[in-house]
């Protein structure tokens, strides 16, 4: 059974880009001005929110104003538990941080990597992942600084320590991070696989033996 978006963490949801135009777009209905950008920061506690933005960055009244959108994009492109049937895409294996490189701006940095490659569906060859993923980091870091061992991006930057840095050993530990879990992924689904086909043999097996017992062939 699907589990619905509404439900889910913020920080998984943003993972993903439908759900965050979706929710940008109910935002805006109430704040035109609500920023997206500061809106993940916060979250991701790269960012402080001040007493003049009331509640309108709060995950919990997010959810309250863009729950019938997220119930529709639900229907469309429902969010599955892992082997669950159906259709699931390359967002799914962001949900982990890469343990080392990592900075103040390095969770919000991920987001991005994982939205611009979301719509991806599973399963994909580990060169088609880092093809991906290669792709999307050069468009995402096409206007930062390259500060030899690490890039600024000015935009990511909230103030606090290492403010809107992006570590080249984090992006390093991050795409080893995904292929070991692209190959853990399908390999529980050709188990899942396997089980569902010996599902079908013993079905079609002891189907076999009934009729046979009916026609009165039995041995």
């Amino acid at each position: 059974m699907s589990f619905p978006r509404k439900k889910l963490d913020m920080s998984q949801l943003i993972l993903e880009q439908r759900s965050c135009e979706v929710i940008t777009t109910c935002a805006r209905k109430f704040h035109p001005d609500w920023d997206f950008n500061r809106f993940e920061a916060i979250q991701c506690n790269a960012a402080d929110a001040s007493p003049e933005d009331g509640n309108r960055y709060d995950a919990s009244y997010i959810f309250h104003i863009s729950g019938p959108a997220l119930d529709t994009l639900d229907r469309e492109i429902p969010f599955l538990f892992p082997l669950e049937r159906g259709k699931h895409y390359l967002w799914e294996l962001f949900t982990e941080l890469p343990k080392s490189g990592g900075s103040r701006s390095s969770r919000q940095f991920w987001n991005r990597l994982s939205r611009a490659m979301s719509a991806i569906e599973l399963p994909i060859t580990t060169d088609e992942l880092v093809a991906e993923f290669e792709q999307a980091s050069l468009s995402l870091l096409d206007r930062s600084v390259d500060l030899g061992d690490r890039f600024y991006l000015p935009e990511l930057d909230y103030g606090g320590w290492n403010g809107g840095f992006v570590t080249k050993d984090f992006l390093i530990e991050g795409l080893r991070m995904l292929a070991a879990k692209l190959d853990a992924t399908v390999g529980d689904r050709k188990k899942e696989k396997l089980s569902e086909e010996t599902d079908k043999t013993e079905k079609i097996t002891e189907g076999g033996n009934k009729d046979e017992g009916v026609s009165g062939q039995e041995d």
